[in-house]
């Protein structure tokens, strides 16, 4: 009877255990497979949004490609295909230069689910002499890390590294804006006056009021 009876408990420690292994167990794999799948939709985000770069920074380089190729007057092409996706791309006539070259507005663009890239530019292509390709010269207004013209072959795994970098910054201000309190917002930027230029420090106070107002007061 006492074997049974000892028997007995140690199945009843065995199963208490068992649930309370299974309670701690359960939330720490479901905590695990969210933290997998949040880290995952991040980097599917940001892959898609460098490739809508590339996609619109490969539809640039096709323009500047069809105007070497002495491809004049006003061009509009879409749904151009680049692997598997595609870009729009625009030049339109904008005048003459001081050495009958044309004139040209360029705009490339892509989207790619809810990311949308564009790249303008203005472009100078000069007359043949005397057969293509015809000399071109591009100034992109695209803000990157290291300026680049267009027309030059460019690094694009650098280009997605620095934009990366800028995207991981861009997620990190809007997630302290988001969370910061007005006070503590003004007293951070407040205590960066010592870091700018001279002429920009009388009139940071006003900055910062006006940034705090745009960004936690909406």
């Amino acid at each position: 009877m006492i074997n049974n009876r000892q028997r007995n408990n140690r199945r009843g420690i065995a199963i208490v255990m068992v649930i309370g292994l299974v309670a701690i167990i359960v939330p720490v794999l479901y905590m695990l497979s969210q933290l997998g799948t949040s880290q995952t939709k991040l980097a599917f985000k940001y892959h898609e949004n460098l490739l809508t770069e590339t996609t619109a920074l490969s539809g640039s380089n096709a323009g500047i490609s069809r105007l070497r190729g002495n491809i004049r007057g006003y061009q509009s092409l879409t749904n151009q295909l680049i692997g598997d996706e595609s870009y729009s791309l625009t030049l339109r006539p904008t005048g003459k230069g001081f050495f009958e070259q044309d004139l040209y507005y360029l705009l490339a663009n892509s989207q790619i689910k809810s990311h949308h890239y564009a790249i303008m530019a203005e472009a100078e292509q000069f007359n043949p002499q005397p057969s293509p390709p015809v000399l071109v010269i591009a100034r992109d207004y695209w803000n990157t890390v290291e300026p680049y013209e267009i027309d030059q072959v460019a690094d694009v795994l650098s280009m997605q590294n620095d934009r990366g970098v800028d995207l991981l910054r861009l997620d990190e201000t809007r997630e302290y804006e988001k969370n910061a309190t007005p006070d503590q917002y003004s007293t951070e930027l407040l205590a960066k006056s010592s870091m700018l230029p001279a002429e920009i420090v009388p009139d940071w106070p006003e900055i910062v009021e006006n940034l705090k107002s745009e960004k936690l007061s909406m």
